[in-house]
């Protein structure tokens, strides 16, 4: 699905991470960890070819389809409700009711303006989303951050269900624990396996 080759970020005089080397296969699961302000984000939205790098290639296969989920939740459409955001995707209501229920948000919950979903249901929204539009490969930025215990244990069931590779920066050990095959750590310039499950 995704391969990365001697991949090098860095800003003014600090080395992020270099000679980063990997592949992800479908279905795979890779979890990004480390300290804060060690390269994770960027090395993630250097992935998704949204930051250019210094050195090296990232490549997707032909069948990936790249899908992005962000800390901060920007690009998710506040105005319009759940519904809405997936007619687009899946063309009518009875089928786009239906996948949203799959990920937990189900009956007036659907009608809301998403700007007033709780953080928990706008990130199984964007996760909903993400699947709605074909995505196969995910790239995950602190999906858990601001979840409560009940929320992140929904959020890990439903991201449970989905069937393509994924790879997310986490500092949650316990979901680390249940979700991925790899675990890589990424601190002083340097990413390497930390862990395989």
């Amino acid at each position: 699905m995704l391969t990365a080759h001697h991949l090098s970020k860095a800003f003014d005089s600090k080395t992020l991470f270099s000679e980063v080397t990997f592949s992800l296969t479908p279905g795979e699961r890779l979890g990004l960890i480390g300290p804060n302000g060690c390269g994770k984000t960027t090395l993630l939205r250097s992935i998704a070819g949204q930051i250019p790098l210094l050195a090296g290639v990232r490549r997707l296969a032909d069948s990936a389809r790249l899908g992005c989920m962000s800390q901060d939740q920007s690009d998710l459409p506040a105005d319009l409700t759940p519904l809405e955001t997936l007619l687009p995707d899946l063309a009518n209501e009875t089928r786009a009711r239906n996948f949203l229920a799959q990920y937990l948000i189900a009956g007036d919950k659907a009608l809301k303006p998403n700007a007033l979903l709780s953080y928990g249901q706008r990130a199984r929204l964007m996760l909903a989303r993400l699947a709605a539009q074909g995505c196969n490969l995910l790239l995950l930025d602190e999906p858990l951050n601001h979840l409560d215990i009940p929320s992140r244990v929904q959020f890990e069931s439903v991201l449970q269900t989905f069937p393509g590779a994924v790879l997310a920066v986490v500092h949650d050990r316990a979901f680390i624990e249940h979700f991925a095959d790899e675990v890589w750590w990424v601190a002083h310039g340097a990413v390497h396996c930390e862990k395989t499950l």
